[in-house]
């Protein structure tokens, strides 16, 4: 395929701006609540929202794409996302704050599904699982570049630098999109012509109900796991004993180990000894989680923890990602990766929820850390039972 290799290189730079932004209003959150005197509730609600409308933007995106084209819907979302990242940084108030968050989430929502349906179109048959997987890898590289756009704080750069640079970028890649991913006209009559099958059918019909309800369950309490870790890692390491210095880099190295780790993961994964990994894969989570508690104050070895749980927790994460589109036909994989997506997000909501409920209730770091390991195990169980599902 002609365009295989730019059509992969946009999709993760599409990744690469998905993930930033999901760690750009963590990392601009303290300045941000300073400027706007922000009360508890308000930042709260700013945080959530973009998480939110996520939810709902990959649910109605995914189906969309089903029937105006992976192509169409991802221009569409990369352009709203930018514009409306940008009007993050224009903002005036609490108010058009969160209306500026709103509006972003969706255009999150809906370029996720798509970027992944594309990539997995353009990745082909052969070594379809890791290819997809290391296209996803920007999204935690992203979270890192979001921490390292912070860091011109030092430079005078104020927190709307990151929603600039945060808006421009997409608005780019939109641009090239339009002009190098193949249209429609390009795809095979017959292609074109198939029909769109109902949610229902999509979901749980021709013996895919298991495999909606594996794939759903992994997707959940991985990403609970995951957007709890995003958020709540540099208070936990700073409840552990370190400095806050020391809490920004553990972040870093969490999103840096994320990326790298995955694509080691995913040629693991797309092996024969499958199932062996998926068991390692989140056994090794239950061990990085309970050594973080267990190293007393050496930060080499709490950093340690912290890059093994990011490999291997951001990777689950994305090789659930590439495996989405694997289990539906292309008519109707926009629908199920998109639902995927939208059970995930909610996994992603509940996550900071529950380490908040554990924390306001009297709890410690190593409650939480403690607290996240039956999580853990569920969600290696319902990875376990995807294994004997067959894709299409």
């Amino acid at each position: 395929m002609a365009l295989r290799a730019p059509t992969l290189g946009l999709c993760a730079a599409a990744a690469l701006f998905e993930g930033s932004d999901h760690r750009s209003i963590g990392v601009a959150a303290p300045r941000l609540a300073l400027e706007f005197a922000l009360t508890t509730s308000e930042k709260g609600l700013i945080l959530s929202a973009a998480p939110f409308a996520l939810f709902l933007g990959a649910a109605i995106g995914g189906r969309a794409a089903d029937f105006l084209g992976l192509r169409r819907m991802l221009i569409g979302s990369m352009l709203l996302f930018g514009c409306c990242s940008l009007l993050t940084a224009a903002a005036s108030g609490p108010d058009s704050l969160l209306v500026a968050r709103l509006l972003t989430g969706l255009g999150l929502g809906g370029a996720l599904p798509a970027f992944i349906g594309l990539s997995s179109d353009a990745a082909g048959p052969q070594g379809r699982l890791s290819t997809v997987t290391a296209v996803m890898a920007a999204m935690p590289l992203g979270g890192a570049l979001a921490a390292v756009t912070a860091l011109g704080e030092g430079l005078g750069w104020s927190w709307r630098s990151i929603f600039l640079v945060g808006g421009a970028g997409p608005l780019l890649i939109a641009w090239v999109m339009w002009w190098v991913l193949p249209r429609p006209t390009d795809a095979k009559p017959r292609e074109l012509a198939a029909p769109v099958a109902s949610i229902r059918t999509t979901l749980f019909a021709a013996g895919r109900a298991q495999t909606t309800l594996y794939l759903w369950t992994a997707f959940f309490f991985t990403q609970l796991l995951l957007l709890l870790m995003l958020n709540w890692l540099p208070t936990l390491i700073v409840g552990l004993g370190f400095s806050h210095p020391q809490a920004s880099w553990a972040s870093i190295w969490f999103n840096v180990c994320g990326g790298l780790g995955s694509m080691f993961l995913a040629r693991q994964h797309a092996g024969s000894r499958r199932r062996l990994w998926v068991v390692l894969t989140y056994l090794g989570m239950v061990a990085a989680l309970l050594a973080l508690p267990a190293v007393g104050d050496v930060f080499s070895l709490a950093a340690l923890a912290c890059g093994l749980s990011g490999a291997l927790i951001v990777g689950a994460q994305l090789i659930l990602f590439a495996l989405a589109p694997l289990y539906y036909e292309r008519n109707m994989r926009g629908t199920g990766v998109g639902a995927a997506v939208s059970v995930g997000r909610l996994g992603a909501v509940v996550g900071p929820l529950f380490a908040s409920a554990l924390l306001a209730g009297g709890g410690t770091s190593e409650t939480v850390l403690l607290g996240i390991v039956p999580f853990v195990i569920i969600a290696g169980g319902a990875a376990w039972c995807l294994t004997w599902r067959e894709g299409v």
